[in-house]
């Protein structure tokens, strides 16, 4: 395949990917090249410079994430960059290594994101990236070297397919804040895409129990020790998730209204999650409140770690299922006994994308959300009663 000198632009560009003849276009007015990908519709943009009479050439991006305009809007200041001497990957750092340690450091302070999620984030550079990676010079950073130190070595040690997307997902986190923050010139991770490695497509996880199974679990947990109980109690009546679960403080209660008003730094989606309290559950909330000692529901002076919830429900739950399974559990229930889609996303505090900004309103209200949680709950609670009677005949 040949290079061509054209005035490269949209046009020109769209024009001759369909000729495969033309392996790359070398614009006449500068010293920008795009050199077309096998699949004629992606590229990569390269500036050629002349160091010590050798001609060199540059990554500096992705076409079509990188626009045509921008690219050539970036080439006056790249060539000044080249000229001073300077490393157009970098100009604070020379290894992958160097940027996952300022990023760890980073992220140490940046207290929007949630402590689990920046646990994660630290786990996962820590343990898998820094191994992997640490070594490898910015410059040499491009899809085949994501694919042979990264994407390979983790499926060879047997993880799953979402996970390895955590963690390539992390990584691309990491040089585009970098990028961001102008740490380096060139983000070589800009336009990438997990699929350009793996494109097995990643189903929902199951839930390990069914909606039959909700009896013979809510029996059990009636009969666990009062913290836990209350607990595993409260995620299944409310299909919270643990983080915030664990975390609830009686004031975030009002009785008189009878509603939960869960602030949005607990939340996931970061928006205040309003659920309304069922005649039913308005029993047990007092219940709970008479063995409480403290201002959290699930813990004394202070909320349980996020380690020590996980290892009660284990350990309440002998590992049959985990305290999101019963989030999945509800929401199964919900479809199961009627409760229309978009009440159940609002129930979920799912955050609403698209055509459900337009659609979801109505399903937001408190009177709409405690009908359904009235009838779940009462289902809940015959489920309940028939679940003992089977026990008490097993035993």
């Amino acid at each position: 395949m040949r290079s061509l000198a054209v005035a490269i632009n949209d046009t020109a560009i769209k024009n001759h990917a369909t000729d495969l003849a033309v392996g790359e276009l070398s614009d006449l007015r500068s010293r920008l090249q795009l050199r077309y990908h096998k699949c004629r519709t992606k590229g990569t943009w390269c500036l050629v410079s002349y160091q010590n009479g050798q001609r060199k050439r540059h990554r500096i991006g992705y076409w079509p994430a990188l626009k045509t305009k921008d690219a050539h809007s970036m080439v006056p200041d790249l060539l000044k960059r080249l000229g001073q001497g300077e490393q157009l990957q970098s100009t604070e750092f020379s290894t992958v290594g160097q940027l996952l340690n300022w990023y760890l450091q980073r992220i140490e302070q940046e207290t929007v994101k949630s402590k689990s999620r920046r646990k994660g984030v630290v786990s996962a550079i820590n343990q898998h990236l820094l191994p992997r990676m640490e070594k490898i010079l910015l410059c040499e950073v491009k899809k085949i070297t994501i694919d042979e130190k990264l994407i390979l070595p983790l499926q060879n040690a047997s993880l799953k397919t979402s996970t390895i997307r955590q963690y390539f997902a992390v990584l691309k986190r990491v040089f585009a804040s970098a990028a961001e923050l102008g740490l380096i010139t060139v983000n070589p991770m800009a336009g990438m895409k997990f699929s350009d490695h793996i494109q097995k497509r990643i189903l929902p996880k199951a839930g390990k129990l069914r909606v039959q199974d909700i009896g013979r679990v809510a029996s059990m947990i009636m009969g666990l020790p009062d913290q836990v109980k209350h607990l595993l109690l409260f995620m299944l009546l409310f299909a919270t998730r643990i983080g915030e679960t664990r975390q609830m403080r009686w004031s975030y209660i009002d009785f008189e209204t009878r509603q939960i008003v869960i602030p949005e730094k607990l939340t996931k989606t970061e928006a205040p999650h309003v659920l309304p309290i069922t005649d039913l559950a308005y029993q047990l909330l007092c219940d709970f409140k008479q063995t409480s000692k403290g201002p959290y529901l699930f813990g004394g002076a202070d909320a349980i770690t996020s380690s020590e919830a996980d290892k009660q429900v284990r350990a309440a739950a002998k590992r049959q299922f985990s305290a999101h399974d019963l989030r999945k559990a509800a929401r199964s229930t919900w479809a199961e006994i009627g409760i229309d889609y978009w009440v159940a996303e609002r129930l979920l505090n799912h955050k609403p994308k698209g055509l459900d900004l337009v659609y979801i309103g109505g399903a937001d209200s408190l009177k709409v959300k405690r009908e359904a949680l009235e009838q779940y709950h009462k289902w809940l609670f015959e489920q309940l009663e028939t679940g003992h009677i089977q026990a008490t005949q097993a035993a």
